[in-house]
């Protein structure tokens, strides 16, 4: 229990901090407001008064450093710690330091939907969170009638913003090929005519992609993002066709000639990372070997034991990224890009600035389309509708956005409110805490640990990039022209 402050002298403390050392030297990060600060000794002493939690008036802080540091330098250090908003005074958060509030009384704007062309996939991956990409229900094909429907709904929805866009998803989108064509020709034509952009991107298994489809894909710069898990044992263990056999080669084929035949507009690939998952750096390399520009790694969703990482290999899966941390830092001191999505996602946050009061933009101004034309939180809840937000023809329901926003925002996760992380993950995805700790306003406890040592090993990154070649973040953030990548 903290002492009762009988005094009228105001009391200090320090707010969701995360330390962490580079080059022997000990940095704070302040995840209230984003800043990072190096400690030189008198700062490391005046916040080392502190104990976890701990409450402090000047008199106590001046008479616990007595003989050390002289009274007039710790008022300093207080006066710029409150001000750089790493202490509060009072327990008055600066403006940095707020979170920002529910939308309330407004329409939030929608600038990207997520269109389910088709409810089925070709393939029948054992760990789909999707039950095999039929999301457990009979399948269902969006038309072109419900297509265009959910473009004039996103241009509607989007108000005053300029810039719009469209994820292509299913199942397997590439499954619904016409519509696919006919949504970016009737969508490019909608947004001109609203005088916006709009932008297409597209996650695909592969398999069913040819020279036409890519050269498609290609004239109209629709991003690409390809599924594959590894080399082929690895692949074929996971990655299957409904018959059983592997897919593999064939995606393998595909990939390349995406990549041959897009050298402008770059290609990733997401690997699920599965039990027993073979190294991450192997597996890396072996993507930029093909020529993905960028790769990003995401733990499997599945509850089955068969696939889920337990305890011990979450922690090795952070070893790994640690590894391919220490490559990325490297390449970058040189100049070259290497792309490593998970740590450019952190490292791009740090350095514009991140203040959230939600996990991601679900809900807010983010949302999926069934091909029905229901509108659902995000496309991981597709056909779940319990979290139905309404549909493109009657709009959203805003007395369940509202309800619905108000239970998932990270001040109502009281877990969350001293955490350093507080505005940067925020509770974490409401999909995984619905599978893992079987509520969706849950913050991912199961993560908390993970999470905050793999920040930790993003802001090493980010100082010694910053130190060695500080306009190195400017291009990957596009805030400048992009480094190049040879």
């Amino acid at each position: 229990m903290q002492p009762i402050n009988t005094t009228k002298e105001s009391i200090l403390k320090i707010t969701n901090a995360l330390y962490f050392e580079v080059d022997e030297k000990t940095y704070i990060y302040h995840g209230l407001s984003g800043i990072i600060t190096e400690f030189d000794r008198v700062s490391a002493k005046v916040l080392n008064t502190f104990q976890q939690n701990e409450i402090l008036t000047r008199t106590e802080i001046i008479e616990k450093l007595q003989g050390e540091i002289d009274e007039k330098t710790i008022e300093q250090v207080i006066d710029e710690f409150i001000q750089m908003e790493v202490i509060t005074e009072n327990h008055v958060k600066g403006v940095h330091s707020q979170t920002p509030g529910i939308p309330v009384g407004e329409k939030w704007p929608v600038q990207t939907l997520v269109l389910h062309l088709i409810n089925e996939c070709n393939l029948s991956c054992t760990y789909c969170y999707a039950g095999g990409g039929d999301y457990g229900k009979p399948m269902k094909t969006m038309t072109m009638e419900i297509a265009e429907k959910a473009i004039d709904f996103l241009i509607k929805e989007s108000k005053d913003r300029p810039n719009i866009s469209v994820v292509l998803f299913g199942g397997e989108p590439t499954m619904n090929w016409p519509l696919l064509k006919r949504i970016v020709s009737y969508g490019k034509e909608a947004a001109e005519k609203a005088s916006k952009t709009i932008d297409f991107s597209m996650t695909t298994n592969g398999t069913l992609l040819n020279e036409e489809r890519i050269k498609f894909l290609a004239m109209n710069t629709i991003g690409v993002t390809v599924s594959m898990d590894g080399p082929e044992e690895w692949q074929d263990k996971f990655r299957i066709f409904n018959n059983g056999t592997g897919s593999y080669e064939i995606v393998l084929k595909n990939a390349k000639k995406l990549i041959e035949m897009r050298p402008k507009k770059p290609v990733a690939v997401r690997v699920t990372v599965n039990k027993g998952f073979p190294s991450v750096k192997d597996l890396f390399y072996h993507f930029m070997d093909i020529g993905f520009h960028e790769v990003g790694f995401a733990p499997v969703s599945a509850q089955d034991e068969a696939f889920v990482l337990n305890s011990p290999e979450l922690w090795r899966l952070l070893d790994d990224f640690e590894q391919l941390t220490e490559d990325f830092v490297q390449a970058a001191i040189q100049d070259r890009y290497l792309g490593f999505s998970n740590l450019v996602n952190i490292l791009v946050e740090l350095h514009s600035g991140v203040n959230k009061g939600f996990a991601c933009g679900a809900g807010l101004g983010f949302m999926a389309v069934s091909p029905s034309g229901d509108l659902f939180l995000c496309h991981r809840f597709n056909e779940q509708q319990e979290y139905k937000m309404g549909d493109i023809f009657n709009g959203i329901n805003q007395d369940f956005q509202k309800e619905l926003l108000g239970s998932l925002h990270v001040d109502n996760k009281t877990t969350c409110s001293s955490c350093a992380l507080k505005h940067t993950c925020s509770g974490g995805c409401y999909y995984e805490a619905l599978e893992q700790m079987g509520e969706i306003t849950s913050p991912n406890l199961h993560y908390c640990g993970w999470q905050y040592r793999w920040y930790k090993i993003g802001l090493a990154a980010y100082v010694r990039i910053m130190k060695e070649n500080p306009t190195f973040i400017d291009r990957i953030a596009g805030l400048t022209p992009i480094c190049h990548t040879s």
